[in-house]
């Protein structure tokens, strides 16, 4: 009898006690340790600061101290954070612990990495490898900068560089970054956002072992049109900023004005709540206005909020 009452009040207690939805959508979920590889470019390490150097400590930077093909920039001091840092920050936050590598050379395509650094790239112990192409080789000709584009020389590299993958570690899942339009294109943002998302898109069918597309470009064309951020790499404010790093005058890491290409803290922000959701499959909701990566980039909680919201329904509605 004794037992079956203190049954009862157990019962009773957990139920007076029960959280609200809020509460139980942020209650960590069980630690998965996973081998994660993110193979990129500066859209990936991010190129300035704060973005680049993100909690490094973090990250096995792979070409950090390598010299030759994988020699990383004396201008982009490393060892890099960048997005995978955030990233790994993130994957904590919902009680996932994942063991995050860089591969990324500046300027530099999927091919030429893949070709500088195959034995870091093809290697049995990833359970995840991330690919980001350099930002013109996806897109059309006439939508690329200096009409350097080539889809299908994208799709070729990563059909390459899947294969690779998967034959030194055949149960690894391989997911496709897809990049967003520079703010300075030759057509409009919504044109050469479109064709990144049919670009990547293509590739995955095409090779048909890819696990899914990161749609970061399609959130931030998301972010742009709801008026949660600034397409304008030389505008934004406080609580619409800009995704782009805008450089002001002075600026010790300046190469021009504003740089209409790399990520603000805001846009890379963005791309690592897109890639966290889709390859840890938990809604970036979850995390909240006190969620720690925004907190460390200076982020304010409410644009962090309405972010996390634009990442979220870019992932569940393509």
């Amino acid at each position: 009898m004794k037992r079956r009452l203190a049954f009862v009040l157990l019962t009773l207690a957990s139920a007076c006690a029960t959280p609200s939805i809020a509460q139980v959508a942020v209650q960590p979920q069980p630690r998965t340790g996973r081998h994660v590889l993110f193979v990129g470019d500066s859209l990936t390490h991010g190129r300035y600061t704060p973005v680049r150097t993100y909690r490094s400590d973090l990250v096995v930077d792979e070409n950090f101290g390598q010299q030759g093909a994988r020699a990383e920039s004396e201008q982009e001091t490393g060892p890099w954070g960048g997005v995978p840092a955030m990233v790994a920050v993130l994957a904590g936050e919902v009680g996932q612990s994942w063991d995050v590598h860089l591969e990324a050379i500046s300027k530099t395509s999927l091919e030429k990495n893949f070709a500088a650094a195959p034995a870091v790239i093809a290697q049995a112990k990833w359970d995840v490898v991330v690919l980001q192409e350099i930002s013109a080789r996806p897109l059309p000709p006439a939508l690329s900068e200096n009409g350097n584009g080539d889809p299908a020389r994208f799709s070729r590299s990563v059909e390459t560089i899947e294969r690779a993958v998967h034959a030194a570690a055949p149960a690894a899942q391989v997911f496709l970054y897809e990049t967003w339009p520079r703010g300075d294109a030759p057509a409009s943002v919504a044109a050469v956002g479109a064709a990144y998302h049919q670009a990547y898109a293509s590739a995955a069918a095409q090779d048909g072992h890819i696990a899914g597309v990161a749609p970061v470009g399609d959130a931030w064309l998301r972010a742009f049109a709801a008026g949660v951020a600034s397409a304008d790499p030389s505008g934004g404010n406080a609580q619409v900023p800009s995704l782009y790093y805008g450089l002001p005058a002075g600026h010790a890491e300046r190469r021009r004005a504003p740089d209409a290409l790399h990520p603000s803290a805001a846009g890379a922000y963005l791309a690592a709540l897109v890639l966290s959701q889709r390859i840890s499959g938990v809604d970036v909701r979850t995390l909240g206005a006190r969620e720690r990566v925004a907190a460390d980039l200076g982020i304010p909680p409410s644009v962090a909020v309405a972010l996390q919201g634009v990442a979220s329904s870019t992932v569940n509605n393509p």
